[in-house]
C-alpha cells in the first residue's frame, strides 16, 4: 500500500487492490485497478532488492531480447520490494486447455514448447556472465538437494514413515540425480508449466521466470506435458517429436525419450516434496490436491524407464493407498 499510494496517488478516487492466487513461493501477486479502469499487477518480494543486480529483471531481458513474450516491467521499487507488471489478465493455459477443441489445443501446446525452443537456443547465448543464473545449474548437488527435499517433506514428514521405509531409494535416486546432472545444460525457465502461461491478446506469455538456472533441455518440456497437464501417451509422444525436431537435438530419439521421462521422475518427486512441505509445515492443504497426479504421471515415467524398483513400489503402494498405513 506504501508503492500504491507513492506512485499512483489514488486519493480520494475509486481504486481496488486484490490479492491473486500465486504459487508456493514467498512473493505476493496484487492487482491494482483504478477509477478508469486501468489494471496493473504489483509483485511483492518478501524483502528489499536492488534493482541493478535484480535477477527477476536480468531473465526479463534475456526473454525479451529474444522476443519470447512476458508481461512488461513497468517499474521496480526496490526498496519496498515491488514490481510492477503489465496485467495480462485469468486466463492461464491450464484454464484454456480445459474448454479448448483438439486442433486449439494442438496449437497452444506447440507454441508453448516454440517459446522453450526460443529460451533454450538464443536465450543460452544471452546469459552475460554477471547475471545471477550465470552461475546456477541443476548439477549433482541440487539434483541430490531437491530428491532429498522429497525424501525428508513427502515421505518422513507428510508420510510419516520410519527410516526402514528407505531401503535402497536414497541410492536409486541418486543414480536419477547423477544421471541427469551428467547431461549438456541450456538455460530454463526452472517452473514452465501451464499455471506460468498465459494467453493474453492471442499469444502465450510466460510469467513466473525468476527462478531460471541451467538444466537438461528435457526439463522444461517435462514441466509442461507432465507437471499440470493431462495428456495421453500418444499426445506426449507427439509432442515430444514436435520438440525433438524444432529443437534440432543431436541426440537419439531414444536416448531423448528416456531423458526426458527420467527428468519427468525427477521433478514430479521434487514437487511432491513441495507439496508435502506446504501442507505439513505451513498447513497449506489445498496442495494436498495435486499429489496423486503427480504419483500417477511419476508412474507413467517408471514404468517406460525400468530399473528403479525401490521408487516405483513406493509410488504403486501411494496410489493404492497402502504406504504408511
Amino acid at each position: 500500500m506504501a508503492y500504491v499510494r507513492r506512485h499512483f496517488q489514488p486519493g480520494l478516487n475509486h481504486y481496488r487492490v486484490a490479492r491473486l492466487t500465486g504459487d508456493a513461493s514467498m512473493r505476493q501477486y496484487f492487482r491494482y485497478t483504478s477509477d478508469s479502469q486501468d489494471s496493473f499487477v504489483l509483485a511483492a518480494y518478501p524483502e528489499p532488492f536492488d534493482p541493478e543486480s535484480f535477477n527477476y529483471k536480468q531473465i526479463y531481458d534475456v526473454l525479451t531480447s529474444i522476443e519470447v513474450p512476458v508481461p512488461r516491467i513497468l517499474d521496480l521499487e526496490g526498496d519496498l520490494g515491488i514490481v510492477l507488471q503489465e496485467d495480462l489478465g485469468n486466463v492461464t493455459l491450464q484454464e484454456y486447455l480445459m474448454t479448448a477443441a483438439p486442433r486449439q489445443r494442438r496449437t497452444r501446446i506447440r507454441e508453448a514448447i516454440d517459446h522453450i525452443v526460443q529460451i533454450q537456443r538464443r536465450g543460452s547465448r544471452r546469459v552475460k556472465p554477471a547475471y545471477e543464473v550465470a552461475s546456477l545449474a541443476f548439477d549433482q548437488e541440487k539434483m541430490d538437494w531437491e530428491l532429498a527435499f522429497f525424501r525428508r517433506h513427502y515421505l518422513r514428514n507428510y508420510r510419516q514413515f520410519g527410516e526402514r521405509n528407505f531401503s535402497g531409494l536414497e541410492e536409486e535416486c541418486g543414480r536419477v540425480a547423477s544421471e541427469l546432472s551428467a547431461l549438456p545444460r541450456v538455460l530454463c525457465h526452472r517452473d514452465y508449466h501451464v499455471r506460468n502461461l498465459m494467453l493474453f491478446r492471442d499469444r502465450l506469455h510466460v510469467i513466473d521466470f525468476q527462478d531460471a538456472r541451467w538444466g537438461p533441455a528435457s526439463y522444461d518440456l517435462a514441466s509442461l506435458l507432465k507437471d499440470s497437464c493431462e495428456l495421453s501417451a500418444a499426445e506426449v509422444d507427439e509432442y515430444l517429436d514436435y520438440f525433438m525436431k524444432s529443437a534440432e537435438l543431436e541426440q537419439s530419439v531414444d536416448e531423448f525419450r528416456r531423458q526426458f521421462h527420467l527428468m519427468v521422475v525427477q521433478r514430479l518427486l521434487k514437487a511432491l516434496g513441495t507439496f508435502g512441505y506446504q501442507v505439513f509445515v505451513l498447513e497449506n492443504f489445498i496442495y494436498e490436491q495435486y499429489m496423486p497426479g503427480s504419483l500417477h504421471r511419476a508412474l507413467l515415467s517408471l514404468d517406460f524407464l525400468g530399473g528403479f524398483p525401490v521408487i516405483q513400489r513406493l509410488v504403486e503402494s501411494e496410489l493404492a493407498g497402502g504406504v504408511g498405513a
